[in-house]
């Protein structure tokens, strides 16, 4: 059942009919007539062209009933609206204005020179259908399907690379106080919503007031750089934190727990509980009254607006609050074969060889090497991906003893159970490891390690002489960092810089900025991305093809190296926490 709206001023709420495009253009359309003037190689004639053959209409025959209601849009034509709004990054009114003015818009859309697309409404709606009935891929995969016959996909076997990139989330990042705060004043708002009682009267009675104040933390009079005042502050939170779980229970009496008109009121209630749980020690061992908790929860929460959003690390230096978008490209070509966004905190690693699967299996060649930067080095996840018949080009994770001497600078003889160390010292036993990652432990004499004038760099033990620890794992390790340091391994290695180009393309068409609250919204905002970073390469190639000769071959190409280098600076932008305004 679709909610989609017709194209009108006023949101209209119903079942609609599958609206269609005609199938004979009008001559004297500005698809027809401006083309030449806005160009056939450009984004806007690229979609003019071949955006109705992309995209049609009975692709989403799923959103729409057949038996009664007026048809709407064409969706083949919101379709390509979204792909203009990813392409121009603008927000959904300004997208209908462009529709109604922009000749480029006009020539995409096959739209006449008086006409607009729709009500905004249309378009919105529109895009709930494709996420709720998750129907988005099937845009994306239209892309890819599209750069497959523009002949950027050739080879029969596929150079994958992966990599992943922050995404900063729409949500408001709160501190403890004004989190809980949130919470507690968004479950009161859903169990008054839900009992039909007036929420200032409830407010009032309850004693949550400061909840509803202009700022919770302003409500206190008190000094905030003294921890026994802020302590009691955050014992007052707690009381109202129960009083409101309180007042959901009573507000769920006398429901099933999968009564669907009290999910978004037992969501809230889990939520705060949560929020709760995971800042706030309300016994800690001092006894002196609930404190905020010391060190950071697991899969801490960070906004009520957004609750799936995570704090995340890029590097150990730079940190950021979201999500996190990972993508596989065909190395050769710079497709975009497949995206994925996860929360912040989810290693870049997981899910790999799941993703690249997806990716070949799209792409319809042979999976041939997996290309990915150390984060996808390791043991397990190498293991994972060759399982799939794929070559891993990847360099493994550095030693933890950055700055001091590591295996490659110790001599092992097997045959006779022994090491040498750098400084020329032989060990005095091998203790065998056992478990899951067998080998031997080479224990160097205490004698010979405290006077050794080279000790700092070889352990950082006071105490304890130097052991050298060689197992099945970690000698496998070894071998592939001395591989990586050969040039074979440096010249294959460089393809996947074709990944990072792709990411900077996405960061300029705004892949750094989620548009909308949630992981599934923020899956379909790039994948869109994708979809138009993809459709690009196609702008580039057909430029080859309308060009001809050595002349046209040579721009296409430049064309086409320039849409996949990204710049430092685009790779480099801040991850600043502005949110723009849609």
């Amino acid at each position: 059942m679709s909610t989609l709206a017709c194209g009108s001023d006023t949101p209209l709420v119903g079942v609609f009919m599958l609206g269609h495009r005609e199938s004979q253009g009008d001559f004297f359309r500005p698809d027809h007539a401006y083309r030449d003037h806005v160009g056939e190689t450009t984004f806007y004639g690229l979609l003019a062209r071949h955006g109705a053959a992309w995209f049609r209409d009975e692709d989403f025959v799923a959103l729409y009933r057949e038996d009664f209601g007026r048809p709407c849009v064409p969706p083949s034509q919101l379709a390509v609206a979204l792909l203009l709004q990813a392409h121009d990054s603008v927000s959904d009114e300004e997208a209908i204005a462009r529709s109604a003015f922009d000749l480029r818009w006009k020539v995409a859309l096959g739209l006449e020179l008086d006409e607009k697309l729709c009500a905004k409404s249309t378009l919105q709606r529109f895009r709930a259908q494709l996420i709720l009935q998750d129907a988005a891929g099937q845009i994306f995969e239209r892309g890819v399907e599209a750069c497959r016959k523009a002949g950027l996909m050739r080879r029969a076997k596929l150079s994958a690379a992966i990599d992943s990139t922050p995404i900063l989330g729409r949500g408001a990042v709160r501190d403890t106080y004004n989190l809980v705060s949130d919470g507690i004043r968004h479950l009161v708002d859903e169990a008054c919503a839900l009992k039909d009682w007036a929420r200032d009267e409830t407010v009032e009675t309850e004693g949550l007031g400061r909840h509803f104040a202009a700022s919770f933390k302003g409500s206190f009079d008190i000094d905030w750089s003294d921890a026994r005042e802020k302590r009691a502050v955050v014992g007052q939170l707690v009381a109202d934190a129960r009083v409101a779980l309180n007042l959901a229970s009573r507000a769920l009496r006398g429901y099933a727990k999968d009564a669907a008109a009290t999910q978004l009121l037992r969501e809230a209630q889990r939520l705060l509980a949560d929020l709760v749980s995971q800042d706030i020690d309300e016994e800690p061992e001092d006894g002196g009254g609930p404190e905020i908790r010391r060190g950071t929860a697991k899969d801490r929460i960070v906004s009520t607006t957004d609750p799936e959003m995570r704090h995340g690390h890029k590097s150990h230096s730079k940190g950021f609050e979201g999500y996190k978008a990972a993508i596989v490209v065909d190395a050769d070509s710079g497709v975009i074969l497949t995206t994925d966004v996860r929360a912040g905190n989810v290693h870049d690693r997981e899910g790999t060889a799941e993703l690249v699967a997806e990716a070949a299996e799209r792409s319809g060649q042979e999976l041939k090497e997996v290309l990915g930067d150390t984060a996808y080095g390791d043991l397990e996840t190498r293991e994972s991906i060759e399982a799939l018949g794929a070559e891993v080009i990847a360099k493994a994770p550095p030693g933890t003893r950055k700055g001091m001497f590591d295996r490659r600078d110790f001599r092992v003889d097997r045959k006779r159970a022994t090491a040498h160390c750098p400084g020329g010292k032989r060990s005095v036993r091998r203790n065998a490891v056992k478990g899951d990652d067998p080998g031997w432990t080479y224990v160097f004499s205490r004698t010979d390690c405290s006077p050794c004038p080279i000790r700092a760099k070889c352990t950082k033990s006071r105490t304890h002489s130097r052991h050298l620890r060689i197992t099945e794992k970690t000698e496998k390790l070894w071998v592939l960092r001395k591989q990586q340091r050969t040039k074979r391994f440096r010249r294959r290695y460089r393809k996947r810089v074709v990944v990072e180009h792709r990411i900077g393309r996405m960061i300029q068409l705004g892949a750094r900025q989620a548009r909308y609250f949630g992981k599934t919204k923020t899956s379909f905002q790039i994948a869109l991305i994708a979809t138009v970073a993809n459709l690009m390469l196609v702008v580039a190639a057909s430029g080859l093809a309308s060009s001809g000769g050595l002349v046209g071959a040579f721009l296409a190409t430049a064309t086409i190296f320039t849409i996949m280098r990204s710049t430092d600076r685009a790779r480099g932008l801040k991850m600043t926490a502005s949110r723009p305004g849609f």
